[in-house]
């Protein structure tokens, strides 16, 4: 069962990516994000306090991990992420987006003592192969190591998101309920980006030039992706390494490609199949190993 969830959690996540691209139609990005995070934090929040007042408690020691978590979970990782889709396809921000196993690898080896054995970084190699017959189609100048600025600030946004999701699971396994650490980082995060969007963007009266399908799409990305997907990951990470989770992300590429080619009019090639076929083995052979090496607990 949690391994449909896995899969259901990609999907969402996905398609935030090809809604994110559709609203930069309509609004500056940096507001985009303020919009969403303040209005997303402010439901958790606000959940939290009626469930149960304490689920907002932060201990002293811990003030450090939050402010990591507004910065580097939601602050950071978005404003780069929004910037860097102006730049490129929702499927290649993805792509690059789920490069993270690698650092997360690194990051659950330093503070969690998970070890990478041979047959788990041979699965890594091959689910990153996988993509890269799609990825040197998409856009032949990168392969001879051109990169633009949207690639830099997608890039910026992974590394980002990677030290979030490390502080978030050290927070979940520390007791704190992922509804509550989400609600706080969205809330503080959404503040500082909409100072941010104050500061670089045009407001006249407001970053937006139509508000009716800004308004729609934002409701939808804040559904999936802030109130169902944020919550899904901190829940699954109860069950499934940090390392295992990102590695999984790899299937969020390939949604964000059916997504974008069906909403968004983005081409999928026949080597996207492949790219399909290639991933899911290569997440097969580092599941089998996280399986016997006793991480995944059921």
């Amino acid at each position: 069962m949690t391994l449909l969830l896995l899969i259901f959690s990609y999907s969402l996540i996905a398609i935030s990516f090809t809604l994110a691209k559709a609203v930069l139609a309509y609004c500056a990005p940096i507001f985009f994000v303020a919009f969403r995070m303040i209005i997303a934090g402010a439901f958790l929040l606000g959940y939290c306090y009626v469930r149960n007042p304490h689920m907002l408690a932060v201990n002293k020691k811990d003030y450090t991990k939050f402010a990591l978590i507004v910065l580097m979970h939601i602050y950071f990782s978005y404003v780069f992420d929004l910037v860097a889709l102006q730049y490129m396809s929702s499927f290649k921000g993805a792509f690059i987006y789920n490069l993270s196993p690698f650092l997360t690898a690194l990051f659950s080896y330093l503070f969690f003592s998970e070890h990478m054995t041979p047959k788990k970084w041979l699965g890594l190699l091959i689910g990153f192969s996988g993509f890269l017959p799609e990825l040197l189609k998409e856009a032949p100048g990168e392969a001879m190591g051109v990169i633009s600025f949207g690639e830099v600030m997608m890039i910026c946004s992974v590394i980002a998101a990677v030290i979030g999701w490390t502080v978030m699971r050290i927070l979940v396994k520390d007791g704190y309920s992922p509804l509550s650490v989400n609600g706080i980082g969205m809330m503080g995060g959404g503040l500082l980006a909409l100072i941010t969007s104050g500061l670089c963007e045009t407001w006249d009266p407001f970053p937006v030039n139509n508000w009716w399908p800004f308004l729609k799409i934002t409701a939808a990305v804040i559904i999936t992706a802030n109130l169902l997907y944020y919550n899904l990951y901190g829940y699954l990470l109860r069950t499934y390494t940090a390392t295992f989770m990102s590695f999984a992300g790899f299937l969020c590429p390939l949604f964000a490609a059916i997504f974008g080619w069906y909403f968004l009019g983005e081409q999928v090639s026949l080597t996207f199949f492949f790219s399909l076929f290639v991933v899911v083995f290569g997440l097969a052979i580092f599941y089998q190993e996280e399986l016997k090496q006793g991480y995944i607990r059921f």
